[in-house]
């Protein structure tokens, strides 16, 4: 998310030239801009995001996550919530479609829909599926999720990865999740619930910029040709406005409005307060050696520390709630 604003404010994607312009085409911008993420995820060599780390997931997020398991979080999810495959699974913001093909994998489900405002990323999405021989058991579909309209009681289990906090219209969405999802169904969100519009707080900053000082030169060299990493950044609303309009639009809201309309089954938060921001554009720059461990780890333990002393909170986490209509 911060990964992909920084590289348009890089001069990466085009610009509009007109203000009207920018206004008219944004949710052509947004589109452009998720089937971009798509692709890199699909070819990334060295991962500039906290949590395409491998290192990140197996020391810190993957024990939050299942505990003494390890695993990631739809291995989780599948081992306690799916023991058998369900007959439709829906996927909103799909993407690249990654979620539904691991889905089919660990047998979630014997079919999926998925659903994106990005029909560069859907091709992208329809490609891969075709290549593994899985696209028989997934549909897709270009749909604004903040309009969409879902049929009553189609799906037995709903799905959105890091996705709804691009929602603005957050009680339509709920609500048609709600509609669509069989009774006693679960709706699986995993997701970022930290300030809007990525408008860190003083407090974080601050903590965040003591972790990235303490680091060695070589850990802070920008993975995007920017030079060295010296200054966490807060961008401003205008800035956000600019470069993605749904970029955290609402996330501060979800769990509020998702508590109204849902039972909360379990809920498992696993960091990136601080990690987020200190390994943007650097991440990959750690390796599995025992002082890039030592490093990763120290990181990793303050930030749960801040955590143990209210200082902060988490602002990812994995919710299971269940539809009780």
């Amino acid at each position: 998310m911060l990964g992909k604003i920084r590289r348009f404010l890089a001069g990466n994607l085009s610009r509009s030239s007109g203000a009207s312009a920018v206004i008219d085409s944004r949710f052509d911008v947004v589109s452009s801009l998720w089937k971009k993420r798509a692709e890199d995820l699909a070819s990334a060599a060295r991962p500039t995001a906290w949590s395409d780390s491998p290192l990140i997931h197996e020391m810190y997020i993957q024990p939050l996550l299942s505990g003494d398991l390890k695993l990631g979080w739809m291995e989780y999810v599948s081992r306690v919530y799916f023991p058998k495959p369900l007959p439709r699974a829906l996927s909103l913001g799909c993407g690249g479609g990654a979620l539904e093909r691991h889905g089919l994998l660990l047998n979630i489900a014997r079919h999926f829909k998925g659903i994106d405002v990005s029909e560069g990323a859907l091709e992208l999405a329809r490609k891969t599926a075709l290549e593994k021989r899985c696209n028989r058991s997934i549909d897709y579909e270009a749909a604004d999720l903040n309009a969409l309209v879902l049929p009553e009681n189609e799906y037995d289990t709903v799905f959105a990865s890091q996705s709804v906090h691009h929602i603005e219209a957050l009680e339509h969405y709920f609500d048609q999740v709600r509609r669509t999802l069989k009774p006693g169904g679960l709706f699986v969100l995993n997701e970022f619930v930290g300030p809007n519009q990525f408008q860190w707080t003083d407090v974080q900053v601050s903590h965040a910029q003591r972790l990235l000082d303490e680091l060695p030169g070589k850990y802070r060299q920008s993975l995007r040709g920017n030079g060295l990493k010296t200054v966490i950044h807060r961008p401003s609303i205008e800035e956000m406005n600019r470069v993605d309009h749904t970029e955290a639009i609402r996330s501060r809201d979800i769990l509020p409005e998702l508590e109204k309309r849902f039972e909360i089954v379990e809920r498992r938060d696993f960091g990136g307060t601080l990690l987020m921001l200190v390994l943007d554009d650097i991440a990959g720059n750690f390796y599995d050696t025992p002082q890039d461990r030592a490093l990763l780890k120290r990181m990793c333990d303050e930030e749960q520390r801040l955590f143990a002393t209210g200082e902060l909170s988490s602002d990812f986490t994995l919710l299971i709630v269940r539809n009780v209509k």
